[in-house]
């Protein structure tokens, strides 16, 4: 197979990781912040919410809605590419209506225990912003989450196959 074809047929593959260091290329990046803002109203999140998800002042975040946002850092462009994953995520996997309330309901599936999404994020930061898009991918997959106890019960059933 040649290496155009293989590259088309592969694109991951292909992707180069962006210089952040580069000023054109944050600048570039940073153009994403007033989208991922509109994605955060539709999830019915307030400024305060949208501020802290993002990693922005209020003031930062309503200079940005009208198209005056800042120039983000390493940290904020994960934010935001964590935004946009869940958003995206949650718009496949349900209607709208339903993706779009999903971060504001409780929710009793781990890591959760009861609580919003959004009060996950909240409490947990980055590394909860990860769990929940890592959560949301899977169920894409196919590769729905169980709590630790049904994966415990599940291990003690005999497989049995008639064919």
């Amino acid at each position: 197979m040649s290496r155009v074809s293989h590259a088309l047929r592969e694109p991951l593959l292909n992707q180069q990781v962006p210089d952040i260091t580069d000023p054109a290329t944050l600048q570039r990046l940073s153009r994403g912040l007033s989208a991922g803002i509109r994605m955060l109203e539709q999830l019915q999140l307030n400024r305060e919410q949208q501020a802290w998800l993002l990693g922005l002042s209020s003031r930062s975040l309503q200079r940005a809605r009208t198209g005056n946002g800042p120039e983000l850092t390493q940290d904020q462009l994960t934010r935001l590419s964590l935004v946009v994953g869940i958003y995206k995520a949650l718009h496949i996997l349900y209607d709208d209506a339903t993706a779009d309330g999903w971060v504001s309901r409780a929710n009793r599936r781990h890591p959760f225990a009861g609580q919003t999404p959004m009060d996950y994020m909240s409490r947990g930061g980055i590394p909860a912003m990860y769990e929940v898009r890592r959560l949301l991918d899977a169920d894409r997959s196919g590769m729905f989450s169980v709590t630790p106890e049904a994966r415990k019960a599940a291990s003690n059933f005999a497989t049995v196959v008639d064919l």
